[in-house]
């Protein structure tokens, strides 16, 4: 009879309710966090469930949801806040009774993922009764323009150099009183609408691009701990996957050939669908050699220090973030140099 085992089920339970509290308190007080949450949710229900936490895996989603709608968000989307972990919960479920590949998995939780953006995009645009991009434009301009602290607000906006004064108010003066800033009136007008501008042409770009970016990322982590959780339960009958030896399988490669070849061709489009794809194709070829890219940077880093691997780890979430250039070039070069193979080779020459 094991003796520890009580204490251990009850420390786990224990730190369970405390995530469930902690889920519907951030929510209930910061409505945005539900939403965050919901998107980031398969990359602990997932493992969790596969690990035998059954009710957890499906208490946990649920979370969010009550929050959100307790807060007074929209039911529909307080509805919605869950499919990203149940989908992905069950395509886990299905790949492991299948026994598919992890590459298939892998696709199958990135869609998965954009499915579940997609149902909540297009239910806020409804709500908007507009594009979403450009009913979140709307909105943020009309809450500055309401605002006591407009004047300021548009000051500082001007002066880190995301709003331009035009020409013609070059020699505009404002007042100040402590923290309020008065504006000319046809001054103010005309950087609000600069800022309605902007922010509609940045939403248009950044939003399919956090969809796809966000979809792909974590599709390919859920998917990544999940096999590791599992492979743990199983024993030595499976392998662990390493992230640091992520690669493109032969046929993998023929689809990245095929989508940048429809990348291409939608970029010369000049409507509006055809210009979402292009951004949507473009984000995907770009993350996914991005992602490659992270993956050969601490196979390298990793290769003489593998104390550090976590260390390595943080660095390339980092320059993922800040400058994904280096780390796409490092994906791009990897499909015909083969860096990891060329440096194993190289250390067993030394």
């Amino acid at each position: 009879m094991d003796a520890t085992a009580p204490p251990d089920t009850w420390k786990r339970s224990l730190w369970q309710a405390l995530a469930l509290l902690a889920f519907l308190a951030g929510g209930y007080y910061v409505p945005l966090l539900s939403l965050a949450a919901a998107c980031l949710l398969p990359l602990i229900v997932c493992p969790a469930f596969v690990k035998g936490h059954v009710w957890f895996a499906l208490a946990l989603p649920l979370a969010p949801m009550a929050a959100f709608i307790a807060s007074g968000g929209d039911l529909y989307i307080g509805l919605m806040l869950p499919l990203f972990a149940y989908l992905c919960l069950l395509t886990i479920s299905f790949c492991h009774r299948r026994r598919v590949s992890f590459t298939l998995t892998i696709l199958l939780c990135i869609g998965a993922m954009i499915a579940a953006s997609l149902t909540l995009a297009l239910r806020l645009g409804n709500l908007l009764g507009t594009p979403l991009s450009l009913g979140l434009a709307d909105y943020i301009t009309g809450q500055v323009d309401h605002s006591l602290l407009s004047g300021s607000i548009l000051y500082r906006l001007t002066a880190s150099g995301f709003l331009a004064v035009p020409e013609a108010y070059r020699n505009v003066a404002g007042i100040q009183f402590g923290n309020y800033i008065l504006l000319n009136p046809l001054l103010r007008h005309e950087l609000l609408n600069m800022l309605h501008l902007r922010l509609q042409e940045g939403f248009t770009q950044w939003l399919p691009t956090l969809l796809m970016q966000g979809s792909i990322t974590i599709g390919l982590f859920t998917a990544f701990f999940t096999e590791r959780v599992y492979a743990t339960r199983l024993g030595g009958r499976a392998a662990k996957p390493l992230f640091r030896t992520l690669h493109l399988p032969r046929r993998e490669q023929r689809f990245m050939l095929v989508l940048c070849i429809l990348m291409v061709l939608t970029a010369f489009s000049n409507h509006a669908l055809g210009a979402l794809l292009s951004t949507l194709f473009y984000t995907a070829f770009m993350t996914i050699y991005q992602l490659l890219g992270a993956a050969v940077m601490i196979f390298l880093l990793a290769r003489r220090r593998p104390e550090r691997l976590t260390l390595y780890g943080i660095a390339a979430a980092l320059l993922f973030i800040i400058f994904p250039l280096v780390l796409f070039v490092l994906g791009m070069a990897d499909q015909f140099i083969h860096l990891r193979t060329a440096s194993l080779k190289h250390q067993e020459e030394e």
